[in-house]
């Protein structure tokens, strides 16, 4: 099964780690399954989303998620936005919340992503 590579931001408590703490993550229908260094795993549900927005800093795609218990803010490569995985996961977040921003989305993945970045 493919995995969705999260690399989490400053702020967020869900996830352990300090920034660009770096997760593979299986998404599935339900929830995001993410795995740590140690092998250890965390769920994040997606009927736990209070808000979801996409933003722009630093070169990146950032997904920035409040949750019932703390919030998630996290960016991929561009590769794993636009992969199967990464178009489900922002499947999934769309049945339980709208996703704020879905603009910086289409733009960072798409065909004229570098002119769009260096504006």
């Amino acid at each position: 099964m493919e995995k969705f590579v999260l690399v989490v931001g400053g702020d967020h408590n869900v996830l352990p780690g300090k920034g660009w703490t770096q997760y593979e993550t299986e998404v599935l229908d339900d929830r995001i399954i993410s795995k740590a260094k140690d092998n250890t795993e965390y769920e994040v549900l997606f009927k736990d989303i209070k808000s979801a927005e996409f933003g722009i800093g630093s070169g990146n795609l950032w997904l920035q998620l409040e949750l019932e218990n703390g919030q998630l803010n996290f960016c991929s490569p561009r590769k794993c936005w636009k992969s199967e995985v990464g178009k489900k996961l922002i499947e999934n977040i769309s049945k339980f919340v709208e996703i704020k921003d879905m603009k910086e989305y289409n733009h960072f993945t798409g065909k004229l992503f570098f002119l769009y970045m260096f504006k």
